[in-house]
């Protein structure tokens, strides 16, 4: 198993008054702080929990004084503990920018890149820039993970991602910086059951509320819909199934059998199959889109490989898709009742 953090066993070990500590405990510390659970933080880190136990212990004696709590039946943390693991965590990301830049002043991309992606924009996006990617930077890796957007927001932070491709703007993640790569508009997918399913194209102002699905609770692209729409009550539909998913496919099936509708990414559509083109609807009005970004810190070591990517995927994305004049970029942040 090849974990993010493999380097970490080529830092020398640190000497602080004859107290000897290496990266590779403080990381098993951090990883058993996360996961409060030695069963959990051994898979992880494919160790055995004997081995993970033993190891800890030496770095409580190491360190001088108790970094857990093991007389709970949950592991806590103890108040000094806490301290430590905070200026840890620190360290830990310090390191791994070292790593990663001495990585990044070769001549040529090279190395491994993390990259979270939201999922409503992972499975639509890759295939246009990942073959492409690949065959001009051999030794460029990318690593992609599909997350959230507050999982990537704390990935970037913590050290464990290097960027993250998501919806933007982001008010609260004012410590980044942000390189726009495209402007995706929203279609309407329909059911062929649905009265609206005669029409070529839909206004937002005649769909019903209730005949609305969206995604589950918390994900952006459902904010971004219902402040499209600007709906001041919660959607509920009205049916004997309550169905939540963060998948546009899984959502989509399961609208085409229903009479009812919903409201999807642009690119999803470009991998509708023929039969069911005609399920898709245009929305009447001004164009409204999502700005799609790369997000990364602004001292990120990596951030001339991050160009490179950037450059890729706006040289594949659709010239339509990047073109922001005369829309509208739709809020993230959802609409209070």
């Amino acid at each position: 198993m090849k974990l993010w953090f493999d380097k970490l066993s080529l830092l020398p070990s640190f000497v602080s008054n004859y107290r000897i500590m290496t990266i590779t405990q403080i990381q098993y510390a951090l990883i058993l702080a996360k996961y409060k659970s030695y069963h959990k933080a051994s898979q992880v880190l494919d160790i055995s929990q004997p081995a993970l136990s033993m190891q800890i212990q030496k770095f409580e004696k190491e360190v001088g004084f108790q970094i857990f709590d093991r007389n709970q039946r949950v592991i806590e943390i103890t108040e000094r503990g806490a301290l430590f693991l905070q200026r840890a965590t620190s360290l830990q990301t310090d390191f791994l920018q070292l790593t990663k830049l001495c990585e990044s002043l070769s001549n040529e991309p090279q190395g491994i890149l993390h990259v979270g992606i939201i999922p409503t924009i992972a499975p639509y996006l890759l295939p246009f820039f990942v073959e492409e990617l690949t065959r001009k930077y051999a030794k460029l890796r990318i690593h992609i993970k599909e997350a959230l957007t507050e999982e990537i927001i704390e990935g970037i932070r913590t050290g464990e991602l290097d960027a993250g491709i998501l919806s933007t703007p982001l008010s609260t993640a004012t410590e980044f910086e942000f390189k726009p790569l495209f402007y995706e508009g929203f279609k309407i997918f329909v059911s062929p059951l649905h009265p609206l399913a005669s029409k070529d194209s839909i206004n937002i102002t005649d769909i019903d509320i209730h005949d609305l699905w969206l995604l589950k609770e918390g994900n952006c692209f459902r904010n971004q819909v219902i402040n499209m729409c600007d709906f001041s009550k919660e959607i509920n539909p009205v049916n004997h199934i309550h169905f939540e998913s963060t998948s546009i496919e899984s959502l989509c099936r399961i609208v085409e059998h229903q009479k009812v509708l919903t409201i999807i990414p642009e690119l999803s559509t470009m991998h509708v199959n023929n039969e069911k083109e005609h399920l898709i609807k245009d929305i009447t009005g001004q164009r409204q889109v999502r700005e799609v970004s790369l997000m990364y810190l602004p001292n990120a070591v990596y951030k001339n490989d991050l160009h490179v990517l950037s450059d890729v995927i706006i040289s594949k994305i659709p010239k339509r898709l990047l073109q922001k004049a005369d829309s509208n970029i739709v809020p993230i942040v959802a609409k209070k009742n």
